[in-house]
């Protein structure tokens, strides 16, 4: 009987998504995780990446929050349970399918204080109220492709008009792939912003930039 029910429990659950094409729900290291094709979207390694990012930017002071790229919910899950965030959370997802995996699977529901918007991240942004919020989480990826909205300089201007002063973005992309923006390399750019810069390489694939908006910006 254990084994049977061990099986049942191990039984990957597979759905079809228009943006990510087949979401694997399974088991990994005794815990449920989100995959793409290629890639872990939530729980899994990324789950270990964003945890550790999340330790540079102060989430328990940050106030109201927004992350872009809901996935399974992990971050949330982070913000809620390990870091104590109590303000409200915006989370901005553009694939509704995965929005439908993050409450069946993940139990990641909106509430009092989350809300789930399914919509372009990319437009999303530019109708947000000016500094609204205290921490951005940006992990957004179809598979392993980085969109190309985050080549566009209006996407950053943009959170740099959201993001109050003092506050932090934390931005997931890959150490693979190079990012530029207006001919420049991202960080360049983004210090050029404004925005004071560090990055780190976590485990061997995800490269993190951790920013910080001044406390005297506008």
């Amino acid at each position: 009987m254990r084994h049977w029910l061990g099986c049942a429990l191990a039984r990957p659950r597979r759905v079809e998504s228009a943006y990510s094409g087949t979401l694997e729900v399974t088991w990994y290291e005794g815990r449920k995780v989100l995959n793409s094709a290629n890639a872990n979207y939530s729980y899994g390694p990324l789950h270990q990446v964003m945890r550790y990012g999340l330790l540079f930017t102060e989430p328990a002071a940050a106030g109201n929050v927004l992350v872009l790229g809901l996935g399974g919910g992990s971050v949330v899950q982070m913000l809620r349970q390990e870091y104590q965030v109590t303000g409200a959370i915006t989370a901005v997802e553009l694939d509704p399918v995965v929005i439908q995996v993050a409450g069946e699977e993940f139990g990641i529901r909106p509430d009092a204080q989350l809300r789930i918007v399914c919509a372009d991240a990319f437009t999303w942004v530019a109708t947000a109220p000016a500094q609204a919020f205290g921490l951005i989480v940006v992990d957004l990826f179809v598979d392993l492709d980085l969109p190309a909205g985050l080549y566009t300089p209006g996407f950053w201007q943009h959170l740099w008009r959201l993001l109050r002063p003092d506050g932090y973005v934390l931005v997931n992309i890959l150490i693979s792939t190079e990012v530029w923006v207006e001919n420049q390399e991202v960080s360049s750019y983004l210090a050029e912003v404004g925005f004071l810069v560090k990055e780190m390489e976590v485990e061997e694939y995800n490269r993190l930039l951790i920013l910080r908006k001044p406390a005297k910006a506008e």
